[in-house]
C-alpha cells in the first residue's frame, strides 16, 4: 500500500495494514509522526468503518456457503471412491497381509485388529497409516470445492470476503461448513477403541470403516450423523479441558516468571542488572535496542522515501554539540573493513579472532553517535551501495529523476539511520525482566 500527500495511491486498506501487523498503516504513522497522531487515524478509522457499516450492512447468506451441482457431484464422486478407505488402510498398515490369499484376508484382518487392540504402540502406527489416508481425502475435496465450485464466487461471496481479508474465520471454518468435517482427533489420535472392540455401541466390533475411527465426511450445511455428531463432542470437549487446565498452568508460570524476573531492568551505562546490581547483560539484548522501537530499523527504504518527516520527528540537530561524532563512526570503519578482508578469503584454514572490539564494547551508544551493532552497519553499508530504488544520492552525482521531491544524500541517510538507532536504544530504567516475563 502506498499513500503519498495523505492520497491513497495503490494497495487495500486490510487487516494487512490496517490490523495488528509489522509495517502497517498505523505502525508506520506511529514511526513517522507519533503516538498522538497514530491514536487520532485508529479514532478516525474507527469511526469510519462503523458508519460505512451502518450505511452498508455485511451478512453471510446461505447461497455463500452452498456448493454448485457441479461442486456436489465431484464431493459425492469422491467420497463414494474412498468408501473402502478405511479398510484398504488397515489392510495396507500388516505386511503380512500381502501373501495371505484374497478370501482369507477379512479373517486374518480381524485377529490382527484384535492383537492390536492390546498393544497401544500398535494401535498409534495404525491411527497413523489411516490418518494420513484420510487427510490426503479431507484435502482433495476442499481443493475440488472451494472456491472454484461454490455458488457465488469471491467478490460476491460474503463468507470469502471475510475469511480472505482476515476479518474473521479461516480457510478450515468454510470447509467444515461446506466439504466435511474431516477427521475428529484426542490427543493427536483416533476416537479409542472400547474393549469391545467398538467405538460406539452402534458400529460392529472391530469396525474399519473411516466413520467408526472417527472420521465425519458429512459437513455443517447439510447435517452429520448422529455417530459424527457424538465423535465430534468428543473432540469438543476435550478442547475446551485443554483450554481450561493450561489456563491455569500458564497463568500460575507467569506469576513465577513475573517475581523472579521484576527486578532486572536497563541501568544508566546500558547494562542489565538485577535488584542486587549483578551484570546479566553488558547491553540489553546484545545491541542494547528496545524490541518496540526497532521494527522500521532495517527498512531502509521506507526512511530514504520519508526522511523529511523523520528528521522533523527525530530532530537529530539536537544533540550534535552533545554527543562524539566521529569516533566510533571511524572505529566501525575498520571494523567492517577487517569483516570485509575475512569475507574475501576463501583459505580452508579456521579464521582467525578478531583483534579489533566491538563497536559497542568501546564507546557507549547514547554518548557516541554511529556506536551501532556490526549487523546494522553492515545492512546500513550494503543499502548505500546497491540503492536499487534509487531512493537516496552521493552529493557528487545529479539528481537521475526530475521530481519535486529532493533525494537526501547518502552521509545525511547514514547520519538519520545512526541517529535512528540511538533514538532507538533501551531507555535507562526499562523494566527489562517484566517485559521478558510478559513474552
Amino acid at each position: 500500500m502506498i499513500v503519498i500527500d495523505g492520497e491513497l495511491l495503490c494497495g487495500v486498506l486490510d487487516k494487512a495494514s490496517f490490523g495488528a501487523s509489522d509495517y502497517g498503516l498505523v505502525h508506520s504513522v506511529y514511526e513517522l509522526y507519533g503516538a498522538d497522531v497514530a491514536g487520532k487515524l485508529l479514532g478516525i478509522l474507527s469511526r469510519l468503518f462503523t458508519n460505512f457499516l451502518q450505511h452498508r450492512a455485511f451478512t453471510c447468506r446461505m447461497d455463500d456457503l452452498i456448493l454448485t451441482p457441479m461442486g456436489d457431484k465431484v464431493r459425492s464422486s469422491l467420497l463414494e471412491k474412498a468408501k473402502s478407505l478405511g479398510y484398504d488402510s488397515a489392510v495396507e498398515n500388516f505386511p503380512s497381509l500381502s501373501t495371505t490369499e484374497k478370501e482369507k484376508v477379512p479373517r486374518a484382518l480381524r485377529t490382527l485388529l484384535e492383537e492390536v487392540l492390546r498393544d497401544d504402540k500398535k494401535m498409534a502406527g495404525l491411527d497413523m497409516t489411516v490418518k494420513t489416508k484420510l487427510s490426503k481425502l479431507t484435502a482433495s475435496i476442499a481443493e475440488a470445492c472451494i472456491p472454484t465450485q461454490l455458488l457465488r464466487q469471491f467478490p460476491y461471496n460474503h463468507m470469502q470476503t471475510m475469511t480472505l481479508s482476515g476479518a474473521k474465520g479461516s480457510a478450515v471454518n468454510v470447509r467444515q461448513i461446506s466439504c466435511g468435517l474431516g477427521q475428529q482427533e484426542l490427543e493427536g489420535r483416533r476416537v479409542p477403541v472400547m474393549v469391545s472392540g467398538k467405538t460406539l455401541p452402534s458400529f460392529r466390533p472391530f469396525e474399519t470403516k473411516a466413520i467408526a475411527g472417527g472420521y465425519v465426511a458429512s459437513r455443517f450445511l447439510t447435517g452429520v450423523k448422529p455417530q459424527e455428531f457424538y465423535f465430534h463432542c468428543m473432540a469438543g470437549r476435550e478442547g475446551l479441558i485443554d483450554t481450561a487446565v493450561k489456563t491455569s498452568r500458564s497463568g500460575y508460570l507467569q506469576r513465577c516468571l513475573v517475581k523472579h524476573l521484576e527486578g532486572i531492568r536497563v541501568h544508566y551505562d546500558n547494562t542489565v542488572r538485577g535488584s542486587d546490581g549483578s551484570i546479566y547483560q553488558f547491553a540489553y539484548g546484545g545491541d542494547a535496542l528496545d524490541v518496540t522501537k526497532q521494527k522500521h530499523l532495517y527498512q531502509f527504504d521506507f526512511v530514504a522515501q520519508n526522511h523529511l518527516s523523520f528528521a522533523r520527528r527525530l530532530q537529530p540537530y539536537l544533540v550534535n554539540d552533545v554527543v562524539d561524532q566521529d569516533s566510533a563512526v571511524s572505529h566501525m570503519k575498520q571494523v567492517l573493513k577487517s569483516h570485509a578482508k575475512l569475507a574475501k578469503k576463501k583459505s580452508s584454514k579456521p579464521k582467525k579472532v578478531l583483534s579489533l572490539d566491538p563497536v559497542l564494547s568501546l564507546y557507549n551508544p547514547t554518548r557516541y553517535m554511529g556506536s551501532t551493532s556490526e549487523e546494522f552497519a553492515m545492512a546500513l553499508n550494503a543499502y548505500i551501495k546497491s540503492d536499487s530504488h534509487h531512493l537516496a544520492r552521493s552529493t557528487s552525482t545529479p539528481s537521475r529523476f526530475m521530481s519535486r521531491r529532493k533525494q537526501v544524500s547518502y552521509r545525511d541517510f547514514r547520519d538519520l539511520m545512526n541517529h535512528k538507532y540511538m533514538r532507538s536504544l533501551a531507555e535507562p530504567g526499562e523494566a527489562v525482566g517484566l517485559l521478558a516475563s510478559q513474552g
